[in-house]
């Protein structure tokens, strides 16, 4: 078993082009030994966002706080707190916050 606190991994910027106030905390990996996904930790400042972007991998989304809105093929939508987020693999998609508070959500995908 394997347990971690938030502020053990270590928070770092996410500079991909088009990604703005966003953070990234790589709580599992397969550094960690872990064989099949890996779990993300993001925080997402106010006015923050990550790129427009598609990959052949799925993600699995959970919103702690704030209110995500969620960019997906075309179509926009709020999530707030304590919802999940499928994203298909090769969908177009980004995660913005529209809000005054910070967004965090966890984010699952396997490992490449």
């Amino acid at each position: 078993m394997i347990v971690k606190a938030v502020q053990d991994a270590p928070e770092i910027p996410v500079t991909e082009a088009g990604a703005r106030g966003t953070t990234i905390r790589w709580m599992f990996n397969s550094s960690d030994g872990v064989p099949t996904f890996a779990m993300r930790y993001f925080v997402v400042k106010p006015g923050g966002s990550t790129p427009r972007h598609a990959h052949p991998w799925e993600h699995e989304v959970f919103v702690i706080k704030g209110t995500c809105t969620t960019f997906c093929e075309g179509k926009t939508r709020l999530v707030g707190p304590d919802n999940a987020i499928y994203v298909e693999p090769e969908a177009i998609h980004s995660f913005a916050n529209e809000g005054t508070s910070d967004l965090v959500f966890l984010c699952m995908i396997p490992i490449q």
